[in-house]
């Protein structure tokens, strides 16, 4: 008996979702557990995972196309006689078998192309006889010195060309994404150093008490972003299909690098919570994504991500924007740095350099700086971070 496999709705805004990958063919037999395929959202690639074992039978929608959830998008069987049974359907395209029908083409006589065999409009064209594009073949170059062909034969070889290979579907996503975005979001940029001396004499004192949550750079970045957010709520927004979406939650995206490739969970209302709050959350989302456990709604929402790569030695991080968002803040490293005090004396300083890019659709360089300047105030007077009620 066959089982139809359906596009699942992996969030609660979930209409409809691109069908990247199939890791099956048609006639496979695979384990309850195994990935069959990949669906990518506007957020994130997720794998799809057989709840039983069975075989493949059919595969109905083919990789790149995007379908409804709860379209069928292949059908399985529970057992391998049964999956072949289904499987030897011939299997084809609407508008191949419609091609094949007004052409008089036996469906059996051609070869498909397409996943598991299945028959595609361009199989049947092929099939019906039509011819390619002719194209002139090049003129005949005059032969030339066979010691000079084989010198560059011998050349060509010792060229290193390197491996090509395909990205899996999460890095693939997540190159389509943020090429996407590069390319149709404008993006401005501003950069600050800000003053972290009492930031980091700070976080010391408060990590040294025995019953305090552990505080790393990151909870306080993503604190104090959020706060900004709650202050200056002109800049809690997004563009989407030319309209302007205002959040009413003060959500943060966070930038986490894991083997498998980037994710942005969102830490949930990051303004309105308390800074060890914040850290309890920051960190529950920092394991679901180096875990795999993130859902396509831990990464939905939120006007704004926070990239820190300041554990690499980097001064300066110019981000681009993540997908569905308005900005995105680049953290560097704390560099130690003279600067003159009120009496032109150098004192050695300890500053942190941040770089915010912008949607120029949402903000301008006024309230663009408007709120970067927010965020560093709360960095440079971290007391403001501290305490139960925001």
């Amino acid at each position: 008996m066959s089982h139809p496999l359906l596009m699942p709705k992996l969030g609660l805004t979930m209409t409809e979702g691109l069908l990247s990958e199939w890791l099956v063919t048609a006639g496979a037999q695979f384990k309850a557990g195994d990935v069959l395929f990949v669906v990518e959202t506007d957020k994130v690639a997720t794998e799809v995972e057989a709840q039983a074992d069975g075989v493949l039978a059919d595969i109905v929608v083919e990789p790149g196309q995007t379908v409804p959830v709860g379209a069928v998008v292949g059908n399985w069987a529970e057992s391998a006689q049964e999956g072949l049974s289904v499987a030897a359907r011939v299997l084809a395209t609407p508008l191949a078998r419609r091609l094949a029908a007004n052409n008089g083409i036996a469906l059996e006589s051609v070869d498909g192309s397409g996943p598991g065999g299945r028959i595609k409009a361009a199989d049947i064209e092929a099939a019906s006889g039509r011819q390619a594009p002719f194209v002139e073949p090049a003129a005949e170059a005059a032969p030339g010195p066979v010691v000079a062909a084989s010198e560059s034969r011998a050349a060509s070889d010792a060229i290193d060309l390197g491996v090509r290979s395909k990205p899996d579907s999460v890095r693939a996503t997540m190159a389509r994404r943020l090429t996407e975005a590069k390319q149709a979001v404008p993006h401005f940029y501003m950069s600050i150093d800000v003053q972290a001396s009492s930031l980091l004499a700070l976080r010391a004192q408060r990590n040294q008490l025995a019953t305090a949550t552990h505080l790393t750079l990151t909870h306080f970045l993503v604190a104090a972003v959020g706060r900004a957010l709650r202050d200056i709520p002109q800049a809690n927004r997004v563009w989407d299909d030319g309209e302007v979406v205002t959040f009413g939650s003060t959500d943060v995206g966070l930038a986490v690098n894991t083997e498998r490739g980037l994710f942005v969970p969102v830490v949930r209302d990051a303004g309105n919570v308390s800074l060890e709050e914040v850290s309890r959350r920051t960190a529950h989302k920092v394991a679901d994504a180096r875990a795999g456990k993130l859902s396509p709604d831990d990464s939905t929402g939120g006007a704004i991500a926070v990239s820190n790569a300041g554990m690499y030695k980097v001064k300066y991080l110019t981000p681009i924007i993540n997908p569905g968002q308005a900005m995105i803040l680049g953290v560097g490293s704390i560099n130690q740095v003279f600067r003159p005090d009120g009496q032109g004396k150098p004192v050695l300083c300890q500053e942190l350099g941040l770089v915010l890019a912008a949607d120029h659709r949402i903000l301008d360089g006024v309230s663009g700086l408007d709120f970067l300047n927010c965020v560093a105030g709360y960095l440079e007077q971290p007391l403001k971070l501290l305490g139960g009620n925001p």
